[in-house]
């Protein structure tokens, strides 16, 4: 039986010095040899019938490489386990001390689910905002719809580029006195800041605003990280646009026929159905504002410690979503570089608000005997499966691959616990 001492080494982490005793290890030495012995082929000799010293001689790194990686790994579980520790993440070891003949010493570091107090959690008082859909807001949802529909009219010569046309050109990016790409009757539509592999100073609105037939315009920018030709990758360039042909989107009228294009029987059926579904919205945006100031009332009742290690794993995924994004939205890498810091601050902010509510919630779930039955998940891969097309076994197969399995019991788990929350509070709707 290993030896065990522990000691704090900062929030939520925990370091064990653990001794297996010399008899242990020289067991497991042995055990590991009979068990090579029955399989291992080695000329001139039957099955179960090879000396040991041979094995030894042939396997004696490779068996002991086993015992010890085997051994680390038992009782480091082993005695966490009696520790009456929950460990996040895998154990990190130092000092290891394995050799023939003598104890095993060795040293673990792992970080544990912290140690707080639940705050009150029955009967809290929310507001709930309220999903009644404006007038003002069906019109924006119709005006959508007509922006949808919209078709493409070709302008007279003489019309001037406006923001959201589309125009054939003729355009030409140069850097360096040298021309580095260029393409002709090209198709563009006049919005954004990106254009020939150029993150633009300026959207493109406003860069060629009330340009007309035959009219260039110019625009400075810098060639994107993702460039394909290496040599221009964050150097300045510009974009020279000749326009040739103006396009313009004309949206169809709002009336009886209109309606009808879209499968409705008239125009007041669409509005309704417009109203349906922009209150279905609301309805969802409201539920998930209550989810939040649910989160808000526990949070401020729990004094948590949250471990370092997955503070900052959380918060770095954090942020390279949020980078992906404000690229995907055409920001300039200089720009998000500027931010940086604001950026990393705001991750490790929403890193700890939600591992804090992951804690949280576990403990209502393990306090309450909340959990989520194995009837629940098939429930739940099914309705999942027919949402993307495909079987439920083949969707379970797939999550059990990719080992995401874990992740929606939790999930799911997670969801019952806050609707548990919820059907215990005093709700009123503002």
């Amino acid at each position: 039986m290993a030896n065990v001492t522990i000691e704090d080494v900062g929030p939520c982490k925990k370091h064990l010095k653990i001794t297996i005793p010399q008899a242990d290890v020289q067991k497991k030495v042995d055990e590991s040899y009979e068990q090579l012995r029955t399989t291992a082929n080695v000329p001139g000799f039957r099955k179960g019938h090879v000396p040991r010293q041979l094995l030894e001689r042939r396997f004696g790194e490779e068996v002991m490489e086993d015992v010890k990686q085997g051994m680390l790994s038992d009782a480091s579980q082993k005695a966490v386990e009696e520790q009456g520790l929950k460990p996040i993440g895998e154990p990190s070891y130092d000092n290891v001390d394995f050799e023939a003949g003598k104890d095993c010493v060795f040293e673990i570091t792992v970080e544990v689910e912290p140690q707080f107090d639940l705050p009150e959690y029955k009967g809290l008082k929310l507001k709930k905002p309220a999903a009644k859909v404006t007038a003002k807001e069906i019109k924006q949802g119709l005006e959508s719809l007509r922006m949808q529909r919209a078709r493409l009219e070709l302008m007279p010569e003489g019309a001037a580029v406006a923001a959201d046309d589309v125009i054939v050109c003729d355009w030409k990016v140069t850097s360096e006195e040298e021309t580095v790409a260029d393409q002709a009757n090209a198709q563009l539509i006049v919005r954004g800041k990106r254009s020939g592999g150029l993150e633009l100073e300026q959207d493109l609105s406003e860069v060629l605003a009330g340009a007309k037939f035959g009219e260039s315009r110019t625009v400075a920018g810098k060639f994107t990280d993702e460039y394909p030709i290496e040599k221009w990758r964050g150097k300045s360039g510009r974009v020279e646009i000749e326009v040739k042909e103006v396009r313009r989107p004309k949206a169809p009228d709002l009336d009886e026929a209109f309606a009808k294009s879209l499968d409705f029987e008239s125009l007041e059926e669409l509005k309704a159905a417009v109203e349906k579904n922009l209150t279905q919205q609301k309805a969802r945006d409201a539920q998930l504002a209550l989810e939040e100031r649910l989160f808000d009332q526990l949070l401020a009742g729990a004094e948590i410690q949250v471990p370092e290690g997955v503070l900052k794993a959380q918060a770095r995924n954090i942020m390279l979503r949020q980078q992906y994004r404000l690229r995907q939205r055409g920001i300039p890498n200089e720009e998000i570089e500027k931010h940086l810091e604001d950026l990393r601050n705001a991750s490790e902010t929403a890193a700890e608000r939600n591992l804090k509510i992951f804690f949280i919630l576990d403990r209502i779930a393990e306090k309450e005997k909340i959990f989520v039955a194995e009837n629940e998940v098939e429930g739940r891969i099914a309705s999942m499966a027919a949402s993307y097309n495909t079987t439920p076994q083949r969707l379970r197969a797939q999550i059990e691959k990719d080992g995401s399995m874990s992740e929606l019991r939790s999930g799911m788990r997670e969801t019952k616990v806050v609707d548990h929350l919820l059907g215990n509070a005093e709700i009123k709707e503002e």
